[in-house]
């Protein structure tokens, strides 16, 4: 989930007047809202990090929190391998546990989502490759298409959740994932496919395939 909506509602907490979201491998500010020291990224990076070494040596296997005490009370908890310092109005208890429950919930309605797009856009790309195989060599287009798809998802968020059976995209949930990532992933997957037709088909030949495709999904909805 990406940070520009992971912490949309992070404010609305009681007692939570800002937060920042910060690198664990540089130190940047990834996302920031509401009201935190101008040095919010130093703090949360070199305390959240500090503790991370301090937690290894000590064979400690997780630490949920951390809390930073002085000028400003910050709060500072391990999130996705970075660190999410939020500052409160004054201290209170398990406020933590609120932050991390909101953000499971945040993540929760994000996967379904992002599952929901993943889904539509496999059916659209089915769509196309039945047009585009209706009258051509299935086994070549099989071949292109496994080949493209390995490429793609190599090294991909996306490599184990989605695969090819019977010239249809087949797709399981997603945990994690950004509609922006599914989104270029599925672009990529597209404009191979649209090129091959343009070799197999010509280009207005492909393009009324296409056109044909898209008269159907408009029927659909």
């Amino acid at each position: 989930m990406s940070p520009e909506t992971l912490f949309e509602n992070i404010l609305t907490i009681p007692n939570v007047k800002g937060f920042a979201f910060v690198s664990s491998e540089d130190g940047s500010i990834m996302k920031r809202g509401g009201i935190t020291p101008g040095n919010i990224d130093e703090i949360v990076a070199f305390i959240g990090s500090a503790a991370g070494i301090i937690s290894e040596s000590c064979g400690v296997k997780e630490i949920k929190s951390i809390k930073v005490i002085g000028v400003d009370r910050v709060v500072i908890i391990p999130h996705h391998n970075n660190y999410l310092g939020f500052v409160l109005r004054k201290d209170e208890k398990d406020i933590e546990k609120n932050i991390i429950k909101m953000l499971s919930e945040e993540e929760a309605k994000s996967d379904i989502i992002v599952n929901k797009l993943l889904k539509t856009k496999s059916s659209q790309l089915n769509m196309l490759i039945n047009e585009f195989t209706k009258d051509s060599d299935r086994l070549m287009w099989k071949d292109y298409i496994s080949k493209e798809l390995a490429a793609l998802s190599k090294e991909s968020k996306l490599e184990n959740y989605i695969s090819l059976e019977d010239l249809k995209f087949k797709v399981s949930s997603v945990k994690g994932l950004t509609r922006e990532e599914v989104n270029k992933f599925m672009k990529m997957l597209l404009d191979f496919i649209v090129k091959k037709a343009v070799l197999e088909f010509g280009s207005n030949d492909a393009k009324k395939r296409v056109h044909e495709v898209i008269k159907r999904m408009g029927k659909n909805k």
